[in-house]
């Protein structure tokens, strides 16, 4: 189980490379094709959409993946409950379109909404069935859908501008990727949905909880960045905005991905308590043997990487960087937590968890950030989410039956082998000489980030050995990328 479940994050951290890939490969070319005023205006009825698409945000597709044995009449019923909330979300969309397109004061904004509405409508009808692709982690099929509709999205919308060189474009790139989806989840899925209201009391049991979690979560990602804009002005924000995205990196790109892989095997185990504390343990010690060099790494090195990526004018991002670079590792932690409730069936505590760290953050700070600038608020960030780690801890402990000292003995490597790691290259850029200007900052990198690299490996390696080489995650990614690397050797060979 531990092998699917590592080749399944394999295969979506890939997926998560290859999709921002696509992604500035399209911002770089379509950026030259196009006008901001062309991304402005669907970025506007997105605004609109983003909220109706978040109040019915039912998940009903993990309500499924949790429950062990789930019968056609699941399937059915979430298939016709999805078609049911993407007709009323098409039409509130479509209801909207002048209204909104008055509110911004651009009459084209309306046929915009009509056309993303219409497309909306035929997302609601894709095939149910290739949730199985999770179910049976089956992520290499999982990828291949994916990645096909995001190729021919992508493709189309390029088409769509050099054709047409407007915002229609955006829009035409948009509803392909949708109505792609739909064409693709019958062809690469057997399964043929029916109309079916039969679970309906049961799938919302659970999925009314996901949608509070869903809320929740927004919530969270806006609250600090409406607090600074409100109390420290744009330009406060956008330095705070972009820093954030910098330092939540490790989390966005590596964890989600792999937490996508996690919940599928975890619901597997719900039977087997002894086998579900085990892989949930060294999924934890995983992501922190993962994210936590990386957050470290970020941290001490945000200045040439702030240079670098976004130049000296940005240099307000840099503390902020810093600190929310452990709020990420921390919500790494907390995420799996949350991947290993909602496979229980008690996604109640994700709310609790939300609810605290929300709560956390909003005390903190009202009280300390607002005259005392804008690392203050990032400072809050990181104190909520440690303080939501603490609460949920002991509710996975109980939920478990897992014993403090066993959850500790796997992780204090990857903690004690980055601080190391952090000490080391903190020494090692105070002895260089000081580096100025972009070309500093790129030879900065050049020489931090294998450095950073090397010292991290030597460290775990150093204090595995020292542990007395137990049977731990150290032991079994190091065995999978030996097979890996012999067997590419062979074929190379051969």
């Amino acid at each position: 189980m531990r092998g699917e479940m590592a080749r399944g994050a394999a295969w979506m951290v890939l997926f998560r490379l290859f999709d921002r890939s696509i992604g500035v490969v399209s911002t770089t070319i379509l950026a030259r094709l196009l006008v901001p005023a062309d991304f402005g205006l669907v970025a506007m009825a997105m605004s609109v959409i983003a909220i109706i698409e978040l109040a019915t945000s039912f998940s009903f597709e993990v309500a499924l993946i949790q429950k062990p044995d789930p019968q056609r009449e699941h399937f059915d019923t979430a298939w016709t409950l999805n078609i049911a909330f993407s007709l009323g979300c098409a039409g509130l969309t479509a209801a909207l379109a002048y209204p909104a397109a008055s509110f911004y004061g651009d009459p084209r904004l309306a046929p915009v909404m009509l056309a993303i509405a219409a497309a909306w409508l035929v997302t609601g009808f894709e095939n149910i069935g290739v949730v199985n692709f999770r179910r049976n982690m089956d992520f290499s099929s999982e990828f291949r859908f994916l990645a096909t509709k995001r190729v021919i999205a992508f493709a189309v919308t390029i088409a769509a501008a050099v054709t047409f060189r407007s915002y229609w474009a955006l829009v035409i790139g948009t509803a392909t990727g949708r109505i792609t989806g739909v064409a693709l989840s019958y062809v690469m899925q057997s399964f043929r949905p029916r109309f079916s209201l039969a679970c309906t009391r049961e799938l919302f049991s659970f999925s009314g909880w996901l949608l509070a979690n869903n809320i929740a979560g927004v919530v969270l990602t806006r609250v600090p960045h409406f607090f600074v804009g409100r109390v420290f002005g744009a330009q406060t924000l956008g330095a705070y905005t972009i820093g954030s995205e910098i330092a939540q990196l490790a989390h966005t790109e590596l964890v989600q991905p792999i937490n996508r892989a996690m919940f599928p095997g975890y619901a597997r185990l719900v039977n087997e308590p002894e086998n579900f504390r085990r892989v949930c343990v060294d999924a934890t010690a995983a992501i922190l043997l993962v994210v936590l060099p990386v957050s470290v790494g970020i941290a001490v090195m945000a200045a040439p990487v702030v240079r670098v990526l976004l130049g000296a004018q940005w240099s307000q991002a840099v503390p902020v960087i810093q600190i929310l670079a452990f709020s990420g590792a921390v919500s790494a932690v907390t995420s799996n937590n949350i991947a290993a409730y909602l496979a229980l069936g008690r996604p109640q505590l994700i709310t609790v968890i939300l609810l605290a760290r929300l709560l956390l953050f909003a005390s903190i700070a009202m009280a300390f950030a607002r005259g005392e600038g804008v690392v203050n608020v990032a400072l809050a960030e990181l104190f909520a989410a440690a303080g939501s780690l603490l609460v949920s801890l002991p509710i996975l402990f109980s939920a478990l039956k897992l014993k403090t000292r066993d959850y500790l003995a796997s992780l204090w490597r990857p903690l004690l082998a980055s601080a190391l790691m952090g000490i080391g290259l903190y020494l090692m850029f105070e002895l260089l000489p000081d580096q100025e200007g972009l070309s500093g900052a790129i030879l900065e990198l050049v020489i931090g980030v294998p450095a950073g690299a090397a010292l991290y490996l030597s460290f775990v390696a150093a204090l595995w050995g020292m542990a007395g080489r137990p049977q731990s995650v150290e032991m079994l990614i190091a065995r999978r990328l030996y097979a890996g690397l012999s067997d590419r050797l062979r074929r190379t060979a051969s």
